[in-house]
Parts: C-alpha cells; sequence; structure tokens
C-alpha cells in the first residue's frame, strides 16, 4: 500500500508498506541544486549538504551523526543534484524512528559552525581537483558547459575552487534558510512500516519546518548546439563525450526516449557497444545515457580509444544515429529493449531504499504518485514509428556538441559527421 500526505505546514510524506522486508528506507528530497544557485555562489548547495553532516543540535560532530546509523547496521548518505538534494537513510526496520530522528536532525538543526565551514570548503576544493584530474569527469563537465551555455544546468554541481573559496557562511545560512521548507520537500519512507505510526513520528519531528515555497530557477531556452572543443591533456587514452539536447522529464515522449537511448548504448547488447567496442575492439568503454530536467534534459555518448582513433569512432557513432533515423529500430530490437527497462525497473524497485527514492523523487516533480503498472504500459504502448520519428527529431548533428579530452590539438579532429564547419 502506497500512501500520500501534506501536513499542514505542505511536507509531502510517501508511505509505502512491505512486511516481507526487514528494512526501512527514507528518503528526504529537497527541490534544489546546482541549477538554482547563480554563478558566483555556484556550488552552495552542494556545500550545504556536506556541512549539515559536521554537527547538528542533537549530535555536535561528525563522528556522532556517523556512529547513531551505523552503531545499528543502518546507511546514511546524501547526494546533490542539478535540481535537488537528497538524504537518505537505510536501517533494520525497527530502527525507524532513529534514522528520523538523525535526519530530522540534520535538515533543520544544523550548527554551521565557522570552523566546520572553512574545513569543509578545504574538502571540496580537494573533490573539485580530484574530478579535474580525471579525465572522464572533466570530459562531462565541459559538455554541460557547451551544452548549456551561460545557463546554472551548465555549471558543475561541486562548484569551483574560486566560488567555494570566495563563498561565505552567511551566505549559506541564508539559502538554506530559505530552501531547507516544507513546501520544498518531500519524505519517502518505505519498508517493514506501519503507515500512521510513520506518519505520527514524520509530523512530531517535522512540524517545525517553515511552510517556504518551491525555490525558483532560471529556464533554458533550447539553444542550439554545434559546439566542439578539444583539451589537450598527456593521457594514454582519448575521452570522448557528445552531448544533444531531448525532452523534459514530463515529455509524454520519454518512454521512447529511453527505449531510443536504451538500443543505442545501454549495455553489452547496444548497438555502440557491439559496434565500436565487440566488432571492432575500438574502445575500452562506450555507452550511452540520458539526463531529464523540468524543461529540458540531455543525451549523452562516451568512449575512451586511441588517440589515432577519435575521428573514427566519432564517425561510427554518427554513422549508428544515421540508421536508426533512416531504419529506425527493429520489431525484435525494440522489443528486447523493453523488456530491458521493464524488467531492470522492476528489480530495482525490489529494493526499499530505491523504492523510496523513485517515489519520493516523482513526487517533488510531479506532484502525484506514480504508479509502476501504469509506467510499464506506457513503454508497452511505445510504436516503432514513435521511436523513428523521434529519432529523426532528436539525432541532427546540430542538435550535438561535443569534447575530447586527451593527447590531441583542436586543428587534428574532423569530428565527423557531427561539425558541418569543421
Amino acid at each position: 500500500m502506497v500512501n500520500l500526505v501534506e501536513l499542514a505546514n505542505g511536507l509531502r510524506v510517501i508511505t509505502k508498506e512491505n512486511k516481507n522486508s526487514q528494512s526501512a528506507s527514507v528518503a528526504i528530497w529537497v527541490g534544489v541544486g546546482s541549477r538554482h544557485e547563480s554563478g558566483e555562489v555556484n556550488g552552495l548547495f552542494h556545500l550545504i549538504e556536506h556541512l549539515v553532516f559536521q554537527g547538528s543540535k542533537k549530535r555536535p560532530s561528525a563522528k556522532e551523526i556517523s556512529e547513531a546509523i551505523e552503531g545499528i547496521g543502518g546507511v546514511l548518505n546524501a547526494f546533490t543534484g542539478h535540481e535537488t538534494t537528497c538524504y537518505i537513510s537505510k536501517v533494520p526496520a525497527y530502527h525507524l524512528k532513529k534514522a528520523l530522528d538523525v535526519l530530522a536532525d540534520l535538515i533543520l538543526f544544523p550548527l554551521f559552525r565557522p570552523e566546520d565551514f572553512l574545513k569543509e570548503k578545504r574538502v571540496i576544493a580537494e573533490e573539485i581537483k580530484l574530478h579535474n584530474d580525471q579525465p572522464q569527469d572533466k570530459a562531462e563537465m565541459a559538455l554541460f558547459q557547451l551544452l548549456f551555455p551561460g545557463h546554472p544546468l551548465g555549471a558543475d554541481i561541486t562548484g569551483t575552487e574560486e566560488t567555494i573559496k570566495n563563498m561565505s557562511l552567511e551566505t549559506v545560512k541564508e539559502k538554506f534558510s530559505l530552501s531547507y521548507r516544507a513546501r520544498n520537500i518531500v519524505i519517502s519512507i518505505c519498508g517493514n512500516i506501519k503507515t500512521q505510526e510513520t506518519l505520527e513520528l514524520v509530523s512530531n519531528y517535522f512540524t517545525a519546518l517553515g511552510k517556504g515555497a518551491p525555490s525558483a530557477f532560471q529556464l533554458f531556452d533550447l539553444k542550439k548546439q554545434g559546439r566542439f572543443k578539444v583539451e589537450e591533456r598527456e593521457t594514454q587514452e582519448a575521452h570522448l563525450c557528445l552531448g544533444g539536447l531531448t525532452l523534459s522529464w514530463s515529455d509524454p515522449k520519454r518512454q521512447s526516449m529511453d527505449i531510443l537511448n536504451a538500443a543505442l548504448g545501454a549495455g553489452g547488447s547496444s548497438r555502440l557497444y557491439q559496434e565500436i567496442r565487440d566488432k571492432r575492439g575500438l574502445a575500452y568503454y562506450v555507452h550511452s545515457s540520458l539526463e531529464y530536467f523540468k524543461e529540458t534534459g540531455c543525451q549523452v555518448i562516451e568512449a575512451s580509444c586511441a588517440p589515432d582513433k577519435v575521428d573514427l569512432v566519432a564517425e561510427l557513432i554518427w554513422k549508428e544515429l544515421e540508421k536508426i533515423q533512416n531504419q529506425g529500430l527493429s520489431s525484435t530490437e525494440i522489443e528486447r529493449v523493453k523488456e530491458h527497462l521493464k524488467g531492470n525497473f522492476v528489480l530495482r524497485l525490489e529494493d526499499t531504499l530505491s523504492q523510496a527514492l523513485w517515489l519520493g523523487e516523482r513526487v517533488l516533480f510531479e506532484g502525484k504518485l506514480p504508479v509502476l503498472e501504469e509506467e510499464i504500459k506506457k513503454y508497452d504502448e511505445v510504436k516503432a514509428e514513435d521511436i523513428q520519428e523521434l529519432a529523426k527529431e532528436i539525432f541532427r548533428p546540430e542538435n550535438y556538441s561535443g569534447v575530447i579530452v586527451g593527447p590531441l590539438k583542436e586543428g587534428e579532429i574532423r569530428w565527423a559527421g557531427w561539425s558541418t564547419s569543421s
């Protein structure tokens, strides 16, 4: 049984009972991420996510916070994205109250001490350096800057060394106070729980949250692509990253996009993997993935190959996109991909934490509970012509931008098939 209620302060709470489970999982989704930041405070919400774990009212040290959950065999973590921040805990079901007590203390009563602030700024600066040292991470970050130029969606979630260095504690406290409010938060709890008791616990712990409002953000106006760059690095491999604009969270063609992307580059049976790795042995990895946002989205195609094979790999990727545009997907391929997506979906949702994450995110973005059977049915309803029509819309060279990180210079790359100007 899945239940969604809204408390008096506007906090939305999801509960899903599963008496066959031994665990209880909590996901607290906050509707704020890097796209809600201006350029000068890029990385602020990721910094907040770090800071709350450094001390709270009941547990003044990071060690006490960790021990409270680790000491009962549980998991406590968090992550920040472009549009959300999420705090999670998975514990034995009989310790649900402890998990809620710890999470509520983090969300409502972080200490934000100056000494912790300075320490976490140093930690995040090291995190930024680590990402910049990884060619694959660097290529992905550079690609987003090309896809969303001058827009918060193109900024790195962790910020830059400069923005983190210049961040003030007063600004952090102010943004936290405005953003961490009931109407901007969804709490999802799944597992071996009792709905009424759980709702009473949540109400008791989170009644102090002020109402607030959903965080405002800058819309992206779907600018054309066609931006390509090479970042020279002394690496053994070249890291190729291609990205195209796609669909939003709420687009009715989203299931067609999922099928299209999975057929192209998700898993060992995908077209790109078979053509580039299995058949030709040109790359250690090659895959494609999707990100959906409130008003737009993107597909990212990545490959790692020898520097002298970059043009060939880029050309082969483009040829696969052209094939799908011109010929579509076969009925056998469509059925295989549909079963892959549905099966992966069902298996993932066996876990109570995955359930809590899925339900909470969907309610935060769409305002209503998703129904598993309805989601699966949407994939079944996709037709071959829907997929080919979408491929013709998305798989256009002018819709893509690209980055290469490796021992190459700008003029050495032809960007075969992608850049008409090269």
